[in-house]
């Protein structure tokens, strides 16, 4: 192709990309709205801004260290989450991504405006790298721009690409990995190939493993082409480079897979092999979405212009050999989106997602591509073809989608961009000038727009308010937190955790290093996940995603919770070892005055296996008394049986509620006066929402994860999130401990529990009991965990290296509230000792008799094995490189 051709494509595309970014994105202009989505704490908020602008910081932050002659690399936050790895934590959202490289220029003031602009560059690199496709392959100019911009503004980016910006970074990959896979079968250079699986697999695993099959699918389609050159061999050369390129990634993509290796969010209850169809609503709306903008379940993001439907009718409807690829490759994306067990695996084997559409926006866009002259010469049968298709989308909107708007429209678009077809196709003078282009470009760009109106538009949409305004996303994130803290002249430790009982925003102290109680990245430890589940709190929304320990001061001791913020008008009853310090307009700031030393000690243990046969108010109170470890660990401390500080007095089992209206229903439940104490607990034990419609098996229900109920209790209302049985994000039976206010209840009645029910389901509660401490004996083994020996002289450098002494009488267990990762290595007086998990989730060290100087290291798991290996893979690359360029250059002098 003509480098003015070239030329033509880029300035033409760069216009028209322009011209449809101002009109897409219009709405949030005119609303005064950023493209930061997560305005109730939503993902683009706690997740990719508060990552993206952690990560400029950290990259500045590493160069000036370097600068000064300061070489180590920070690799552990307690700030993320409980505390954890910053390379595997972050990789999912910010960390390998060479764009994301630009936010060392952003800090807190200005990095919502460049997070708004990588939305859109980003956008533009798809169609970018979708042209260059484009001409490697040499079609036509007009259909390659036109491909462009159905592949960027399918509902792909404007449903999800908008909401997660690096949901964009496979739209930019995968054109250049398939141009590569091409490159390799016409035996030319395959260093593209390594470049685009080293960069994919560094910016992230997630979308790199779609990658990986979307490439696999398409080199077997193409195989047949190429055939000549073996099966077995060509696979060889695929392997290779594919390998080479992996090892590239090592440095990144090794510590991101050893940390997914315990990760909470990677299981499921679900057996989905089982699961053959989806409900028939679901195949609805996929016939529905595929040129409108009717939101569907499962990720499920099509939304393409209408020409895209009327050129993949015009492909099937015309014989070429040549276009095998493109038919073989709409048929697989179609199969795939029909069944959930597709969607299964190319999740990873998580659950069934559609989150690979971008694939299929790739596909269709190439497809227009193809066709593009097709179209504007349309034979007979293409013709009644496409007529067919229009009355098949008429009668389905009069038979199913009668009175939906957006239909409505994606339909009067369908036969808009039909007539202009026509139009071209009966005409001839309309190729004058090229008018017939123009019309196809106005069509397109039409289509877009309305699209675009459908979706963000307040009169057919609700989507746009639920974004952040402009210039208010660190406000937004944690300005309430930070400037009460500043207030009152509170020294960031990096250890010292904090509460915000009234934020729901999670992540709030991440940009900030602020360690909190709150956790919400896809990557999340499961041993953390799995503790704080296991203590019935409240707050704990799914596997990845929990906020706050419900105040209960036992745990904010044990955790190293030494501050709570409030708001201003909070009527929360704040724990009694907590005292009021500071408080302005907005928000009251409290202090643990009498808080267990960071780095307390145990003189006996309980086994994992016995700490598990308690019920959650039982477990909090044991963890005052020994150490929890694991049962195939030796240590020098004596075990011990837990001693039941707590009477549990049971109400009833098995109870069933049923809803099936959609108004709320209330249910009481009454409790003898007698079961009540001055401090107890309701203890709901194994609590399963499951819903009615679940239909036959083998059919896979979109149950709801942000499902919940409420319960009311002495007038204290509290809701509880359990996600429905076969949703995604299903967590099981679960159970609940819910703090009982004895201050506004009459004992001398009975009191009443108010369920609350809200989503047509059935509801089950296995148990419920209440739990009834003995305060005189907690309050006693408290302070004696207060008193016991205790780390003293603590160092702490914000990331790699903590140490502490303690000196002990007898043989000990020491517990450090720091997140336990098999990163962390421990020395006691300079000589290595195994470092324990103690209490489910903290760093622990084994203590005999004596004087101890006790330091913990952290090193990312599989970071110098993985330098390592990507060093090594570079240094082959840059061989092969070498050596066929001085082969050239050799073929080069001889012929001469």
């Amino acid at each position: 192709m003509k480098v003015t051709t070239k030329k033509y494509i880029f300035i033409t595309y760069t216009i028209l990309f322009t011209i449809l970014c101002i009109v897409v994105f219009y709405p949030f202009y005119v609303n005064h709205l950023s493209l930061i989505w997560g305005l109730s704490g939503q993902d683009g908020i706690s997740q990719h801004y508060a990552a993206l602008t952690y990560y400029g910081e950290y990259i500045r932050n590493f160069f000036s260290n370097l600068i000064h002659g300061n070489f180590s690399l920070p690799m552990w936050d307690t700030s993320i989450g409980y505390g954890s790895d910053i390379i595997s934590s972050l990789n999912y959202y910010a960390i390998g991504d060479p764009l994301n490289l630009v936010y060392a220029f952003a800090n807190k003031s200005n990095a919502e405006y460049l997070y708004n602009f990588m939305i859109i560059f980003r956008a533009y690199l798809a169609g970018i790298s979708f042209i260059i496709f484009g001409c490697y392959l040499k079609k036509i100019s007009h259909g390659i721009i036109i491909g462009s911009l159905i592949y960027v503004f399918s509902g792909f980016f404007l449903i999800y690409g908008i909401r997660h910006p690096f949901f964009l970074n496979p739209m930019i990959y995968l054109p250049l990995l398939i141009m590569a896979v091409e490159k390799i079968y016409r035996k030319e250079k395959p260093y593209l190939f390594t470049i685009m699986i080293a960069v994919s697999a560094m910016s992230n695993f997630y979308f790199f493993y779609m990658l990986t099959i979307a490439a696999v699918i398409y080199a077997l389609i193409r195989f047949p082409v190429y055939k000549e050159s073996g099966f077995f061999k060509t696979i060889g050369r695929f392997a290779g480079w594919y390998i080479l390129g992996l090892g590239i990634s090592m440095i990144i993509l090794l510590p991101v897979l050893i940390g997914f290796s315990n990760n909470a969010r990677s299981t499921s209850t679900v057996n989905y092999f089982n699961i053959f169809l989806y409900q028939k609503a679901y195949y609805i709306g996929v016939i529905q979405q595929s040129i409108g903008y009717h939101p569907l379940t499962r990720a499920t993001s099509l939304n393409y212009v209408a020409l895209a439907y009327l050129a993949i009718i015009a492909l099937f409807l015309k014989k070429s050999k040549e276009r095998f690829a493109y038919k073989a490759s709409i048929i697989v994306s179609i199969i795939i989106i029909l069944f959930p067990i597709f969607g299964y695996v190319m999740h990873a084997f998580t659950y069934p997602t559609n989150r690979w559409n971008f694939v299929l926006a790739l596909v269709v866009a190439c497809t227009v591509t193809e066709v593009y002259e097709d179209l504007l010469n349309l034979t007979l049968l293409q013709k009644l073809g496409i007529a067919v298709g229009i009355i098949f989308y008429c009668l389905l909107y009069k038979l199913m989608s009668d009175g939906m708007l957006d239909i409505k429209l994606a339909i009067i678009v369908l036969i808009l961009t039909a007539l202009v077809l026509l139009l071209i196709n009966i005409f001839p003078f309309l190729s004058k000038f090229n008018l017939k282009h123009f019309l196809m470009y106005g069509v397109v760009c039409f289509s877009i727009c309305v699209s675009a109106f459908a979706h963000y538009s307040l009169k057919l949409s609700q989507v746009t308010v639920k974004y952040v305004t402009n210039g208010k996303a660190y406000k937004t994130l944690c300005e309430k937190e930070t400037n009460i803290l500043k207030e009152a002249d509170i020294k960031n430790n990096k250890l010292d955790r904090i509460e915000s009982i009234n934020s729901n925003i999670p992540n709030w102290g991440l940009v900030d290093h602020i360690p909190n109680t709150t956790n919400y990245l896809s990557v999340t430890d499961k041993n953390v996940s799995n503790t704080l589940m296991d203590l019935g709190l409240t707050q704990y929304q799914y596997k990845f995603k929990f906020k706050k320990l419900d105040l209960r001061e036992n745990l904010m001791n044990l955790y190293g919770v030494k501050y709570i913020i409030t708001n201003k008008q909070s009527h929360k009853k704040i724990p009694s070892g907590y005292q009021l310090i500071n408080e302005n307009d907005r928000s009251k700031l409290y202090e643990n005055k009498n808080i267990l030393p960071f780095g307390y000690s145990y003189n006996s243990y309980i086994t994992e296996s016995e700490y598990q046969k308690l019920n959650a108010g039982q477990k909090e109170q044991a963890m005052l008394q020994s150490a929890v470890i694991d049962d195939n660990v030796s240590v020098s401390a004596k075990k011990t049986v837990y001693s039941d500080n707590t009477i549990t007095k049971d109400v009833g089992t098995n109870y069933v509620f049923h809803k099936k209206k959609q108004k709320q229903k209330n249910v009481t439940i009454k409790i003898p006066k007698n079961y009540i104490s001055a401090h107890c607990y309701l203890y709901l034990q194994d609590v399963r929402l499951t819903p009615y419609n679940t239909g036959r098996n083998h059919i896979l229900y979109d149950g709801k994860n942000n499902s919940r109920f409420s319960v009311n209790i002495a007038g204290h209302k509290l809701t509880l999130y359990n996600p429905e049985a076969g949703s995604i994000y299903d967590t099981g039976k679960r159970s609940y401990l819910i703090d009982i206010d004895t201050s506004n209840i009459d004992r001398s009645k009975d009191a009443t529990v108010t369920f609350t029910l809200k989503r047509p389901n059935e509801y089950t509660i296995g148990k419920i009991s209440v739990v009834n401490i003995n305060d005189k004996q907690q309050n006693a083994n408290l302070n004696a965990l207060k008193n016991a020996p205790h780390l003293t002289n603590i160092s702490y450098d914000g990331a790699n290296h903590f140490s502490g002494d303690i000196t002990t009488k007898d043989n000990r267990i020491l517990c450090i509230p720091i997140s336990y990762n098999k990163g962390w290595k421990a020395t006691d007086n300079g000589k290595p000792v195994k470092l324990l998990k103690v209490n489910g989730m903290l760093c622990g060290v084994s203590l005999n008799a004596g004087k101890h100087h006790i330091k913990l290291d952290y090193t990312t798991p599989g970071l110098k094995a993985g330098a390592c290996t990507s060093l090594i893979s570079l240094i082959i690359l840059i061989g092969f490189i070498l050596r066929n360029r001085k082969s050239h250059i050799y073929k080069k002098s001889n012929i001469q």
